[in-house]
C-alpha cells in the first residue's frame, strides 16, 4: 500500500520537473520582459509598465550581456504612447504585430540587420502611413513588407529579396502580380487568397517558400523552379498541378 503511493509519489514528483524544464523563464529589464531562445540568446516578448509609459524607447542589442536576436509578436502592440522606436543595430527579426496599432507611432529606426519582418508589423501606426504618402510600397532591408495597391497590375519592384509574410493576403483584386529574379524568399500566406490571379511565375532564384504561400487560390497550376530548397506545409493547398523543374 504504501509502496504503491510511494510510486505515485514519483511519477508526480518527475512529472512535475518535467513541466518546469518545459517552461520558458520570462524574465525584466527595465523597459521589456524577455525569454532565452534555443540558442541562449534573447527574444523581447514585452514591455514592463515602465516600458508603455515611454514615448521613446530603444530596443538595445543586448540584455544582461546577452545578444538580442529579435523582437517577438506583438510586443508594442496597442501602445499609444510610443512615438519614436531605435532598433539596436545586430537585431536580427521583428515578428508579426509588433507596432500594430500603435497609432501615434511617427519614427522607427531599423538597422541593416533586420532581414525578416512579420505580419502586420507596422500597421496602423503613423509611420507606416507616411510611408505610403507618396508611394505604393514599404521595403526594409530588401524585405516587401507592405503594398497600398488592391487591385490591376503589381510589379514587386527589383532589388526585392523578401516577400514578408501576408503582405499579398486576400487581395483578390489583384489580377497580376510580377516577381523580380531577385527574390528569393516567399513568406507565409504572402499570396494566399489572391482569387484574381490567373497565374504566379515564380523566378529562378526562389529557395524558400513559406507555409500557406499560395493557398486558397483559383490557378490550377504552379511551376516550382529546381532553386526551391524549402517548401512549407500547405504552400500550394488548392492547386491542383504543382510542376518542379
Amino acid at each position: 500500500m504504501f509502496r504503491g503511493k510511494r510510486i505515485i509519489s514519483g511519477i508526480m514528483l518527475v512529472l512535475m520537473l518535467v513541466s518546469l524544464i518545459g517552461c520558458k523563464k520570462t524574465s525584466k529589464a527595465a523597459t521589456f520582459t524577455y525569454e532565452e531562445n534555443a540558442a541562449g540568446n534573447i527574444v523581447i516578448t514585452g514591455l514592463t509598465d515602465k516600458g508603455r509609459a515611454d514615448a521613446k524607447v530603444i530596443v538595445p542589442a543586448k540584455i544582461d550581456g546577452k545578444k538580442v536576436d529579435g523582437i517577438g509578436s506583438g510586443v508594442f502592440r496597442d501602445d499609444t504612447t510610443v512615438t519614436d522606436v531605435v532598433i539596436s543595430d545586430g537585431i536580427s527579426y521583428i515578428a508579426e504585430n509588433v507596432f500594430l496599432s500603435c497609432y501615434n507611432l511617427k519614427t522607427i529606426e531599423i538597422p541593416e540587420s533586420v532581414n525578416s519582418i512579420g505580419t502586420n508589423a507596422f500597421t496602423d501606426t503613423q509611420w507606416e502611413y507616411d510611408q505610403l504618402a507618396d508611394k505604393d510600397e514599404i521595403i526594409v532591408n530588401d524585405v516587401l513588407c507592405k503594398i497600398s495597391i488592391d487591385s490591376g497590375t503589381y510589379n514587386i519592384p527589383d532589388g526585392v529579396r523578401t516577400i514578408a509574410s501576408g503582405v499579398f493576403y486576400n487581395k483578390d483584386g489583384l489580377t497580376q502580380i510580377n516577381i523580380p529574379d531577385s527574390v528569393e524568399v516567399i513568406g507565409a500566406y504572402a499570396f494566399a487568397g489572391c482569387k484574381g490571379l490567373k497565374e504566379v511565375k515564380l523566378p529562378s532564384g526562389v529557395k524558400r517558400i513559406e507555409y500557406g504561400a499560395f493557398s486558397d487560390m483559383n490557378i490550377s497550376e504552379i511551376v516550382v523552379p529546381k532553386s526551391v530548397d524549402y517548401i512549407g506545409n500547405e504552400a500550394f493547398e488548392g492547386i491542383e498541378n504543382v510542376v518542379k523543374r
